[in-house]
């Protein structure tokens, strides 16, 4: 029975060594994979920061004026280019809509009422149905 225990626990020893050599081992390959990609990270920080340098020599605001003097027909704004307030056409009057609803309700028997209008929404239809009646 003794021999029998002692070959368990050397079992136990030897699979608690197997386990532990394992997750040391899988931990240097994820410190590895780790590095990797801190490095591919720097690189491409590296590459963001040359392309906004390049971006910020290319929109130059000398550079870009070159470039619309050379290519564009473009002229300077002047007054002449600029509008009036007079020349905007005048506001449509819109009454008062409320005072208007209130006036029709209070003079109106309930049968003439006009319906609320609301805006946005799906016009109301209103059907009669008359009493049908059934023979048998």
């Amino acid at each position: 029975m003794i021999r029998l225990l002692n070959l368990l626990a050397i079992i136990g020893l030897v699979a608690s060594a197997i386990y532990a050599y394992s997750i040391k081992y899988d931990t240097l390959y994820q410190a590895g994979q780790v590095s990797k990609l801190k490095s591919q990270l720097h690189t491409e920080r590296q590459a963001i920061a040359v392309l906004k340098a390049e971006w910020q020599l290319l929109t130059r605001p000398d550079r870009l004026q070159a470039a619309v003097d050379k290519h564009l027909a473009l002229e300077p704004i002047g007054t002449e280019h600029l509008g009036r307030v007079s020349d905007l056409p005048a506001r449509r009057e819109r009454g008062d809509e409320i005072g208007r609803l209130l006036a029709a309700t209070a003079t109106a028997t309930p049968k003439e009422r006009p319906e609320p209008r609301t805006t946005g929404s799906i016009p109301r239809t209103t059907t009669t149905r008359t009493p049908t009646t059934v023979s048998r």
